[in-house]
């Protein structure tokens, strides 16, 4: 009895067993789900002439969402209202609100738009294509778009395609007047990719578009442009895009096939990858050349700024309520000349408010009406921005210094003052270096205003070193004096740095400009040349560095942007291959061969 016990019992455990192991269950874990929705199939297909009726149908393998498709969405050639779409399902309705144009191959880019509902894939770069003629368009272009001075990609830009197809307006105007006739949008890595062109040369047109009407018409705005027309070519019909289901590819094929005498010139039909990816654009911002004045105000006592938008050496700037006299105030110029300072002689100033009126060239630039005493509103307002009210007080000559805490033996000293200085009183001036100190030593001015002095020493490496400026030693022009202060400052031993030597070598004799940068792309040293030459850079703190060439077309000793109106292209920027890392007590020496016609990208700032 007991065995047949036990033998009921083990019939229904293994029972239980099996039942068990065929219930499903949730996973209690695994992989995140990173692959994006397969379209199952498109009606019409992907690919289809022939196009009649106002919407087509997308099905996919998942349920799907639509994410800021108004943003990523783009249709070429572009329609006046963008379509409506309908979830249903598994599947996407797209529904035009407009007559579409006859004979005409259109592309529809969703972007990343479409994901599916759990986690979010999107279906990268999307394109679904069809035409309302007999044949479909066959030819692409692939690109990249990257910032001309760094050589970083740009993501959200609009890349248009012109044909020149109207007797009124000339190609090269179109991207100021007209929409484009074709649409694309880069990626992340600044890659931009059209499809469904016709045999044709085009010209091409990149934008940070800020008012969405796709036309080069904000002067804030970002642009990129090919001095000349290209060229689409023939995608092998291997890598015709396998999302579309298998009666459209059938189609596309033979579509292709037969059309190719009449698409695609035979030559095209060599190019290889690197041919279909060869067009690269720069892009930058143009300068706006209509003179501006961007800010006028009093930033501190007895010191009136103008900001320009340009160099500003014509604007003329007169007083309408005070009397124009040589010595009421002291002008300096900065290094760009787009900015000017204006020193105020207090006791020359009898009115509480200037009333400006800044004109160039005769035309007026406008009316401003600027404070010449800092009350107790005044400097709130100057501390909101500066966080520090105290600093504005009237009677306290500010001035600042480069010697902080740990400097090189080979720094220059020198001190900067807010305003003219008119006497020197070094009797009490204390400088100690080590175990030596030694009073009233020398300053010397290094400007006509004497704004800035040098103070003229030699360091010493691993040397302390300590300057005490009681109060009075320096007065300006107004008869304000410092408060006393005493700066520390301290030099390493050369040990504690690397030294670089850089063999520059370009192809041929040209102007440019070597950049020794940080990793945050910071000028650490920038040196002019025109042919074969050697840089020896010492002292330089152990850190890793970039090595940057600009060529500097103009040989105005800076990087320039393009000009479209004028058809310039951005001066051209190249990277060395590598990092360079400066280790303390090390000396490294690097050779540069270099084109000045081609361009390198950052070696932290490859793509991987």
């Amino acid at each position: 009895m007991i065995k047949y016990f036990f033998k009921f019992f083990q019939i229904i455990l293994l029972a239980s067993i099996v039942v068990s192991c065929a219930q499903e269950s949730a996973p209690s874990g695994g992989k995140k789900d990173i692959t994006p929705p397969d379209i199952i199939s498109s009606l019409p297909p992907n690919g289809s002439p022939g196009f009649t009726g106002d919407k087509f149908e997308l099905k996919f393998s998942e349920f799907v969402v639509l994410k800021e498709i108004n943003k990523q969405l783009l249709i070429s050639p572009p329609v006046k209202e963008n379509p409506d779409f309908h979830l249903k399902g598994k599947s996407l309705i797209v529904k035009f609100k407009e007559e579409l144009k006859p004979n005409t191959t259109y592309s529809v880019y969703f972007g990343d738009a479409i994901q599916d509902l759990t986690e979010g894939n999107p279906i990268h770069n999307f394109t679904y294509i069809f035409s309302t003629g007999d044949h479909v368009d066959s030819l692409s272009v692939k690109g990249q778009l990257l910032e001309a001075f760094d050589l970083q990609p740009v993501e959200g830009a609009v890349v248009m395609l012109y044909r020149n197809n109207n007797d009124t307006i000339p190609l090269d105007s179109l991207p100021l007047t007209v929409s484009p006739y074709y649409l694309s949008k880069t990626d992340k890595n600044g890659d931009f990719q059209f499809k469904g062109l016709a045999d044709d040369h085009y010209l091409i047109f990149a934008l940070l578009d800020q008012n969405s009407n796709y036309i080069f018409d904000q002067p804030t705005e970002e642009i990129a442009f090919i001095d000349s027309l290209i060229q689409p070519y023939y995608n092998a019909p291997a890598k015709v895009d396998t999302t579309t289901s298998a009666d459209s590819l059938v189609f596309e094929i033979d579509s292709v096939v037969n059309n190719i005498s009449d698409k695609i010139k035979p030559d095209t039909l060599t190019k290889n990858e690197e041919s279909i990816n060869s067009v690269k654009m720069f892009m930058f911002q143009q300068p706006d050349t209509n003179q501006r004045l961007m800010e006028a105000k009093l930033i501190r006592l007895n010191t009136i700024q103008f900001i320009f938008s340009n160099p500003a050496k014509t604007v003329s700037i007169n007083a309408e309520n005070f009397p124009q006299r040589d010595l009421w105030h002291l002008t300096k110029w900065s290094k760009e000349q787009d900015t000017l300072l204006w020193f105020l002689h207090e006791a020359d100033i009898t009115v509480d408010t200037l009333n400006l009126i800044l004109t160039n060239y005769g035309d007026t630039l406008g009316k401003v009406y600027i404070p010449t005493k800092l009350t107790d509103k005044t400097i709130r307002n100057l501390g909101r921005k500066d966080k520090k009210p105290e600093k504005f007080k009237k009677n306290i000559l500010s001035f600042s210094t480069n010697m902080n805490r740990v400097i090189k033996p080979t720094s220059i000293l020198k001190l900067k003052f807010d305003q003219p200085i008119e006497t020197i009183i070094t009797d009490s001036i204390l400088f100690i270096a080590g175990d030596d100190s030694s009073y009233a030593p020398s300053f010397k001015p290094l400007d006509s205003l004497h704004l800035t002095y040098l103070f003229p020493i030699t360091l010493q490496e691993d040397t302390k070193y300590t300057l005490l400026i009681p109060d009075s030693c320096f007065i300006d022009w107004n008869g304000y004096f410092n408060k006393e202060k005493i700066v520390s400052f301290s030099t390493k031993s050369v040990a504690d740095y690397g030294t670089l030597t850089v063999n520059l070598q370009p192809e041929e004799k040209g102007n440019y400009l070597f950049q020794l940068l940080d990793i945050k792309e910071k000028v650490v040293k920038q040196v002019s040349f025109t042919n074969d030459t050697s840089l020896l850079m010492e002292y330089l703190d152990p850190a890793k560095y970039l090595l940057k060439i600009i060529i500097d077309k103009n040989d105005n000793g800076k990087w320039d942007a393009g000009n479209y109106y004028d058809k310039i292209e951005p001066e051209v920027v190249t990277y060395y291959g590598k990092i360079i890392n400066i280790r303390a007590n090390w000396e490294l020496e690097e050779t540069w061969k270099f084109d000045s016609h081609n361009r390198s990208v950052s070696p932290q700032k490859k793509k991987k």
